[in-house]
């Protein structure tokens, strides 16, 4: 095998990839990148078993074959290079070479054949998608993804198409029990479906498909595949049923309070100072166009912050985790938030004016 190509498209290529090597894994060729050159073509692979990322490239070749070399090495070689052109060579099975100007390095290999394969399977109708539209939703929800291993099937994302009327909406939900975070869009699509991608594989398809227009997604009962420009990402699913989250979406709350953002964030979190990791809870006062913040702990420590806001109804005193909050209010787009309440101890929802996304909070006791 030999090729040549400029550092550039080589380093991107890598970095698309490398994030799915398992650094810790105790199989040596999990270890490593996959090479493979064909017919103009230049192919890189890695997996962790449970995540596949293909990206390629056309490079000068004059010989094709395939070997595997350890990623980070691999990686952090090439990014270091000048700019320029590289030469990839492999004269021996045992060992690859990169050559740049007078820079020369030889790299262990792991015969190709090792390298395990995972099969996409049989795919369900492609989608195309705007990639800005799926970054937003990833980015309002991904957030909410549980951390509790006991209930796995909240340790990813929820990708639903779902009919609406005589359209189709592509919906990302994601929730921990004590939020939740909705976002979606209009789609084109024959077939409904859901899925639950583990919250590893949100995190490289979100880091692969940024800056690129359009981005294709195909899923069967437990895979997820996404092509991304030159990319393509292969996900075994979480096996499980996410749990039925339109119950969760409060239908009654019409109490509405019409809160500026920034300075609803800032009081939020100056009280929060004074919390401790074991006592998160913030205490809300609402009514007569002010809220009331506080938080106080068992040792004294005690804060208090007063803001003006947009409300009529009748008075609500609720408590939420502070960081919680916090997290759902750092979502929002506007200006101006909506915060609906059907009572003080009712879930609340929060929204803004012309966002396709909507956020529920469990309140807490205080």
């Amino acid at each position: 095998m030999q090729f040549e190509v400029a550092k550039q498209i080589l380093l991107k290529a890598i970095a698309n990839v490398n994030g799915a090597v398992e650094k810790k894994n105790t199989i040596p060729v999990l270890q490593n990148i996959k090479i493979e050159a064909k017919n103009d073509k230049v192919i890189l692979s890695a997996t962790d078993m449970d995540i596949l990322v293909t990206s390629s490239f056309e490079a000068d070749m004059k010989n094709g074959g395939a070997t595997t070399v350890p990623a980070q090495m691999f990686f952090d070689i090439v990014r270091k290079i000048p700019d320029g052109a590289i030469m990839i060579k492999q004269e021996k099975s045992s060992l690859l070479q990169i050559k740049a100007g007078k820079s020369k390095y030889n790299l262990p290999c792991i015969d190709a054949s090792e390298f395990p394969n995972l099969s996409e399977g049989e795919l369900g109708e492609e989608i195309e998608i705007e990639t800005e539209k799926l970054t937003t939703m990833f980015d309002k929800t991904r957030f909410a993804i549980s951390n509790d291993e006991t209930r796995y099937y909240l340790g990813g994302l929820y990708l639903q198409a779902i009919k609406k009327d005589t359209d189709f909406e592509l919906r990302t939900v994601a929730t921990d029990g004590h939020r939740l975070a909705l976002s979606l869009t209009p789609i084109i699509l024959k077939t409904a479906f859901g899925v639950i991608i583990p919250k590893k594989s949100v995190a490289e398809i979100r880091r692969i498909i940024d800056g690129s227009q359009i981005v294709k997604i195909a899923v069967s009962r437990v895979k997820i595949k996404i092509i991304s420009d030159q990319t393509t990402i292969v996900s075994k699913l979480i096996d499980g049923e996410f749990p039925d989250y339109d119950k969760v979406l409060p239908k009654n709350n019409n109490h509405i309070a019409v809160i500026n953002r920034r300075e609803f964030f800032d009081c939020v979190d100056r009280v929060s100072t004074v919390a401790t990791d074991k006592h998160k809870s913030l205490k809300l006062i609402i009514e007569n166009g002010k809220m009331n913040l506080q938080v106080e702990t068992n040792d004294g420590s005690f804060a208090y912050e007063e803001m003006d806001l947009n409300y009529t109804g009748e008075r609500i005193e609720t408590g939420f985790n502070s960081r919680y909050l916090l997290d759902i209010i750092g979502q929002i787009d506007n200006d101006e938030l909506l915060m609906r309440f059907k009572d003080s101890s009712s879930p609340a929802l929060i929204e803004a004016k012309d966002m396709n996304s909507v956020f529920v909070i469990m309140p807490v006791r205080v």
